[in-house]
């Protein structure tokens, strides 16, 4: 499949960026120069609602005097209706024409039209300000949208620039991160098998919980947003029944988005965002700006896992080279180019065979961790691999903890026996640097050691196998020797038969064993050990 461009998925964030930056734009004819339209906006929004709560308090404070004013009035003209202005206050009026229900109720009358004066104001000002309020939540929304898709459009360039999927999931999840002001991110993407999404990636608060997490396709959040192909905004705890298989995490998610990472109608993986024990909360507009974000990054992640795959292939073709040799494929390949028979790529030659076996290696492993085993398993093929190669053998298998080689194909060599001898005493002591290296890790690796057997005769060399599985490789007794030597052989020990030491006696130093009896042969066979130290 080919890496899919990127400038589609910048050029909508592109979009989406010059929308909100419109907005803006809008104000700067009537903003003074080296000011922030954005922010004179915002300065005048509050300056102006400031203006409506102090006039409402006005209004309240004008009702207060004006009731107090006309109840005083009111209470000052009844008492003057109940002297006699003329004796000088000392004696009663005796005729009353005024009706006493004429003052309150004027002044009632008075108080509802003001009233009705000071609801109107109020309810005017009130409208004034929420619309005011609106365009101060709308202008901090719309800051706040152009610096986050500026952000991640500055990170969207940065992430189509790498190849290295880790490091791109890393800066996705930091800058979301960053860019939402959120508690903890993470990446899953879909594995080779399609029906799980594995954590790739996670940064923030308990990241250790949800990395190397497998979730099945449709199950969780995770993967109903897979199944689905949509973006998804939850507040508080997910509801288990609408997404079966959710992990319930005790109520700590507390706003939570996730949006499917998609290339064409096809999902790679999801991102997670969350909120862990706040009060806030992401908004529709929170997930609109993830999901642009979102198509971005699925690109970028795409291209770099097609970019990991065509190297992942690199290797797996150089690590059986380097499994075969390389003088074996030439030759493989040169007398294919030749049209040659499968029969007639194998022949009868007089080979040495070679077998390396850890002594103790099944009772260590279930003492050691299977990493370490395998950091070790690895280390020692490596190293048998070497001294095979530099001794111009065609190493032939792994078998478990055991290795394989021969001597003298695909190409002829003088002395096979001598070059067998030669790479065992390198596996020696190669195995001896090795052990002692883990046994500083672990005690338990002091206990393992080598042994090796050696057999030369002839034998038929070459492809074996069918054609869904075939492999280049020697057959014979003297093969058959050489593995039941390896067998008899104690930690340390290089066991060679008869031919072996024949071809090699005036090179290395050998101490007869004795006849020995080995399974599958029907007399005994003279055994000779090999002093290497």
């Amino acid at each position: 499949m080919a890496c899919r461009p990127v400038s589609g998925c910048l050029k909508e964030m592109a979009t989406a960026l010059n929308k909100l930056l419109f907005w803006r734009r809008l104000s700067k004819r009537s903003t003074p120069g080296g000011v922030d339209p954005a922010s004179l906006a915002a300065g005048e929004n509050e300056a102006a609602i400031h203006r409506i709560e102090k006039r409402i308090w006005q209004l309240a404070l004008l009702a207060v005097v004006v009731i107090l004013y006309l109840t005083l009035s009111v209470i000052g003209l009844q008492l003057l209706d109940y002297f006699d202005p003329g004796k000088g206050g000392a004696g009663l009026r005796e005729a009353q024409t005024v009706d006493p229900l004429l003052y309150p109720l004027s002044l009632g009358v008075l108080v509802l039209l003001f009233s009705a004066y000071l609801v109107i104001q109020q309810r005017q000002l009130l409208r004034t300000s929420r619309q005011l309020f609106s365009e101060r939540q709308t202008t901090s929304e719309l800051n706040r949208s152009v610096d986050i898709l500026s952000a991640l459009l500055e990170v969207s360039s940065s992430i189509n620039a790498q190849k290295r999927i880790m490091t791109i999931l890393t800066t996705i999840s930091r800058a979301v991160r960053d860019s939402f002001q959120a508690d903890r991110v993470s990446v899953m993407l879909v594995d080779r098998s399609g029906k799980n999404l594995k954590t790739m990636a996670a940064i923030g608060k308990a990241e250790e919980k949800v990395r190397d997490v497998f979730v099945p396709l449709g199950q969780g959040v995770a993967g109903w947003v897979v199944r689905h192909g949509q973006p998804l905004l939850l507040q508080g705890k997910a509801d288990p029944a609408a997404f079966p298989g959710t992990v319930d995490k005790n109520g700590e998610i507390s706003s939570a988005m996730c949006v499917p990472l998609k290339i064409g109608q096809r999902c790679i993986g999801v991102l997670n965002v969350n909120r862990m024990g706040r009060h806030s909360e992401f908004t529709a507009n929170d997930l609109r700006l993830l999901s642009v974000f979102g198509n971005n990054a699925a690109t970028a992640i795409n291209n770099a896992l097609l970019h990991h795959r065509r190297k992942e292939q690199i290797r797996l073709r150089t690590v059986v080279e380097q499994l075969h040799s390389p003088r074996v494929v030439h030759e493989l390949i040169d007398k294919a180019e030749q049209f040659v028979a499968p029969g007639g790529l194998r022949e009868r030659r007089t080979i040495s065979t070679l077998f390396a076996d850890i002594r103790g290696f099944s009772e260590m492993s279930a003492l050691i961790d299977p990493e370490t085993m395998v950091a070790f398993l690895d280390a020692f093929y490596a190293r048998m691999a070497q001294a095979v190669a530099d001794n111009e053998g065609t190493l032939d298998k792994f078998i478990g903890d055991e290795v394989m080689a021969f001597f003298g194909a695909p190409e002829p060599l003088e002395n096979v026996s001598l070059n067998a001898l030669q790479t065992a005493v390198e596996m020696m002591i190669f195995f001896g640097w090795l052990r002692e290296s883990f046994s500083l890790r672990q005690p338990q690796f002091s206990r393992v050691g080598l042994g090796i057997g050696i057999n030369t005769g002839p034998v038929v060399v070459g492809i074996v196998g069918s054609r869904q599985r075939s492999e280049y490789t020697v057959i014979g007794d003297a093969v058959n020797l050489a593995r039941r030597l390896c067998g008899h052989a104690r930690s340390g020990e290089i066991l060679v038969g008869e031919a072996t030491r024949q071809q090699a006696s005036d090179e290395v130093c050998c101490h007869f064993v004795g006849e020995i009896e080995f399974k599958g042969f029907s007399s005994a066979k003279p055994v000779y050990r090999i002093e290497w130290q």
